[in-house]
């Protein structure tokens, strides 16, 4: 059970770690939006990139560690 939550809280800091490196990385590039999706030139990572992954990362974690509280309060009742 404690593995599950181990699990849980390091996708959970790593969806909060992306999200915060990508905002600090795009404050780099004085939130230029202009080379997030290059149509000419080669694909290159935009911050946006880092954001979006960490942001879709923290909901669902955090409705399984949601899932595995009420699972843990239905036990002891």
């Amino acid at each position: 059970m404690y593995f599950r939550y181990l699990i849980r809280f390091l996708l959970l800091t790593t969806g909060f770690a992306l999200t915060t490196a990508g905002l600090l990385a795009w404050q780099q590039l004085n939130f230029d939006l202009s080379s997030i999706w290059p149509l000419a030139d080669e694909f290159t990572a935009h911050p946006v990139y880092a954001i979006v992954i960490g942001l879709a990362l923290i909901p669902p974690t955090l409705w399984e560690i949601f899932v595995l509280e009420s699972k843990v309060d239905g036990e002891q009742a």
